[in-house]
């Protein structure tokens, strides 16, 4: 007898438990430890079962990575809500700050967003659209700000790619093993952050 056809929301409710599990298994062992497998014996399903939910391998990671953009991307929301009634480049700097604690407190998902490379050319494509989401949501904050005057005059855009640039690099020289040195990398956050803010012409 065939088993009955799952619902709608029985589908999502277990492409969410994937999704939990695969976020688990980075957090605690890394990106580059995510395999079928890992996952399937987690949940404690055959790694086939898995393909009944996602394409691929590829596919829930890409979906993973959705997730936590979506969950910045809220966060960039809020911050652009309180900037109808605040100054800009407190807000700014208050959301690079965010930016550089995340890193801090969870390297393994950073590593996963900034370091590790999407698999397979429609992933690739994907993630370098999902960098540039990021950047076009800090963008409409320097804009408001370069509105107002409180930062130098170019563009939003590429000024949001350059301070991201800024603000990642001594986090990927650190995951790339080109810093070994926690202590140097965050006195290096410090400089960077300052530079930054100087960058934007913030006054």
């Amino acid at each position: 007898m065939p088993r009955p056809k799952k619902t709608e929301e029985e589908i999502q409710a277990m492409r969410e438990k994937i999704l939990d599990v695969t976020l688990a298994i980075v957090k605690e062992d890394g990106p580059d430890a995510i395999t079928s497998r890992a996952i399937a014996k987690r949940l404690g399903v055959s790694h086939m079962s898995l393909f009944t939910y996602f394409e691929n391998q590829a596919a829930i990671i890409s979906a993973l990575r959705n997730q936590m953009l979506s969950n910045w991307s809220s966060v960039f929301e809020k911050i652009k809500e309180r900037a109808l009634t605040e100054d800009i480049p407190p807000l700014v700097k208050e959301l690079l700050g965010m930016l550089v604690t995340y890193a801090k407190d969870n390297p393994n998902i950073y590593r996963m967003g900034w370091v590790v490379p999407e698999e397979g050319n429609q992933y690739l494509e994907e993630g370098q659209q999902k960098k540039l989401i990021a950047a076009d949501l800090l963008a409409n904050l320097l804009k408001l700000g370069m509105e107002r005057g409180d930062f130098a005059e170019r563009d939003p855009l590429l000024a949001a790619t350059t301070t991201l640039g800024m603000v990642n690099v001594p986090f990927i020289l650190f995951h790339t093993g080109r810093i070994d040195d926690p202590v140097f990398r965050d006195r290096m956050v410090d400089e960077v952050l300052s530079a930054a803010m100087q960058y934007l012409g913030s006054k």
